[in-house]
C-alpha cells in the first residue's frame, strides 16, 4: 500500500491567525487543518499530477477528474468532495484519523476500480456566471435541458487539442470570409443579408443552429463585424481541454 508523503502537524501564524497545518517534509506548500463534523480532522490534498500548467490553477481538480482518482490510487488522498455551483468543484481529502481515513480511501478505491477517463472539451463565456459547458458531437455546448448530455470523448489531450485548434481555424475562416464579403458595402440592408448568409452557410455546414463555431466566429468580429485583431483571436469566448469519466 502506498502511503501519504512525510508530514507532521504544527499550528502556524498565517494573515494574524493561528491554526494548525500540515507541513510536508518534501517542502511543498503547507495546507490548513480542517474539521469534518463527522469525520474529524483532514486537510485538501494539492494536486501533484497537472504537468500541463505552470500556474497555481495546477494544484486544483478543476476538470481533472482523473488526476483526483489516481492521487487516492497513489495514497496520497482519501476521498474526493464534490460540489457543483458555476460548475464543478472537486477536492481532494485526506484525514488524519488513518482508520476513518483508510476505511474512506477503500471505498473510494472500491467505487472508481472500473472507471475510465477521457477528454473533453467545455466552452463558453469566460465572463459568464454559469461557466463553461460540455462540447457534444454536434460541436453544441451540452445544456441541462439537453436529453442527451452525451459529450464528445478523446482518448487523448492531443487529439482534443488538435479538435480544438481545427473548430479556431474553421472559425476564422468564416469571420474572414464574412469580412471580405462586407468590404465596400455600406448599405444597412445589404449588409445584414449578407451576414444573414454567412449565418446560414455556417449553420448548414455545420447541421445545427447552436455550433460552437457559429459562437467562435461571431466573438472574433466586432458589432459591425469588423475583426477584433488582426490574428482573428477568441475574445470573450474561451475554451478548456478537460479529464471526463467515460
Amino acid at each position: 500500500m502506498q502511503n501519504m508523503k512525510e508530514f507532521r502537524v504544527a499550528k502556524c501564524l498565517v494573515d494574524g491567525k493561528i491554526n494548525e497545518y500540515a507541513i510536508f517534509a518534501d517542502g511543498s506548500r503547507k495546507k490548513i487543518i480542517q474539521t469534518d463534523d463527522k469525520y474529524g480532522k483532514y486537510f485538501e490534498v494539492d494536486n501533484e499530477l497537472n504537468t500541463d500548467c505552470k500556474s497555481l490553477l495546477r494544484f486544483s481538480y478543476s476538470g481533472r477528474i482523473k488526476d483526483a482518482v489516481e492521487m487516492i490510487r497513489n495514497g496520497n488522498g482519501d476521498c474526493i468532495s464534490s460540489m457543483k455551483f458555476i460548475g464543478r468543484i472537486d477536492k481532494v481529502l485526506y484525514f488524519l484519523d488513518r482508520r476513518i481515513g483508510e476505511e474512506l480511501r477503500q471505498k473510494s478505491l472500491e467505487g472508481w476500480k472500473n472507471a475510465k477517463f477521457g477528454w473533453a472539451i467545455e466552452c463558453g463565456n469566460k465572463n459568464s456566471f454559469l461557466g463553461y459547458s460540455t462540447l457534444n458531437k454536434k460541436n453544441e455546448r451540452i445544456s441541462v435541458f439537453d436529453k442527451d448530455r452525451s459529450p464528445m470523448v478523446f482518448d487523448t489531450k492531443e487529439s482534443a487539442d488538435e479538435y480544438v485548434e481545427y473548430l479556431i481555424e474553421r472559425s476564422k475562416y468564416y469571420a474572414k470570409r464574412l469580412v471580405n464579403n462586407l468590404c465596400g458595402i455600406t448599405d444597412e440592408k445589404e449588409r445584414d443579408k449578407i451576414i444573414d448568409n454567412a449565418i446560414d452557410e455556417i449553420e448548414n455546414d455545420t447541421k445545427t443552429k447552436f455550433s460552437i463555431i457559429s459562437d467562435f466566429t461571431f466573438d472574433m468580429l466586432t458589432g459591425n463585424c469588423e475583426p477584433k485583431s488582426s490574428e482573428y483571436s477568441l475574445d470573450e469566448m474561451g475554451y478548456k481541454v478537460i479529464q471526463h469519466i467515460i
